[in-house]
C-alpha cells in the first residue's frame, strides 16, 4: 500500500485527485470486490471508531447523546451507544475482522495472521461483516430471515391500566 494510485473524483462540483491506497476499504471499494453500501457501511462504522477514539471537530455531525448540545464528550458517548447496538448485533468474531479491517487497516493476509484462519475464511468473513454492516445501517434488507438475521426484535406494548 506504499505505492500512490491517485484517480479522479467528483467532490462538490469539483473534481479532486484521491489515492485509493490509502485505506484498504478505498481499495477494495476501488477494484469493484465490495460494493457500495458496504463500503458506506464500512466507512461510516470506521468514522464511529474514530469519533470514539478520537473525538474532535468534526464529531460534532454524528450521533449525540443529547441532540442540543455540541460538546465533543457527548459525541463520544453517541459513538460509544451505536458501536455498542452494532456489537449486540453482530457476532464478536466478525467485529474483530471489522476493527482490523475498517479501523485499523489491516490487509486480509494481516488479518489471517492474527487471527489464524486462512486467506479464503478471513475474505469470507470480512465481507459476511460488511454485509451484516449494511444491515444494520438500513443500506440493505436481509432477504433470508430464518435465523432472525436482519430482522429486528419486535417489542411488545404493554397497556397501563
Amino acid at each position: 500500500m506504499n505505492k500512490i494510485e491517485l484517480h479522479p473524483k467528483i467532490h462538490d462540483k469539483k473534481t479532486v485527485m484521491k489515492n485509493v491506497r490509502e485505506s484498504r476499504l478505498d481499495y477494495m471499494f476501488h477494484r469493484m470486490l465490495i460494493s457500495e453500501p458496504e463500503f458506506v457501511a464500512g466507512s461510516r462504522y470506521r468514522r464511529l471508531c474514530e469519533i470514539s477514539q478520537l473525538g474532535g471537530r468534526a464529531a460534532t455531525y454524528e450521533p449525540r447523546l443529547d441532540y442540543n448540545s455540541n460538546n465533543v464528550m457527548d459525541s463520544k458517548l453517541g459513538a460509544f451507544f451505536v458501536l455498542n447496538k452494532i456489537s449486540e448485533d453482530i457476532p464478536e468474531y466478525l467485529i474483530r475482522v471489522l476493527k482490523y479491517f475498517c479501523y485499523q487497516n489491516y490487509g486480509i493476509k494481516e488479518i489471517c495472521n492474527l487471527i489464524g484462519k486462512n486467506e479464503r475464511t478471513t475474505s469470507n468473513m470480512l465481507h459476511e461483516g460488511l454485509f451484516r454492516l449494511c444491515i444494520f445501517f438500513g443500506y440493505k434488507k436481509s432477504s433470508n430471515t430464518i435465523r432472525g438475521q436482519g430482522a429486528k426484535k419486535k417489542v411488545a406494548i404493554e397497556t397501563v391500566s
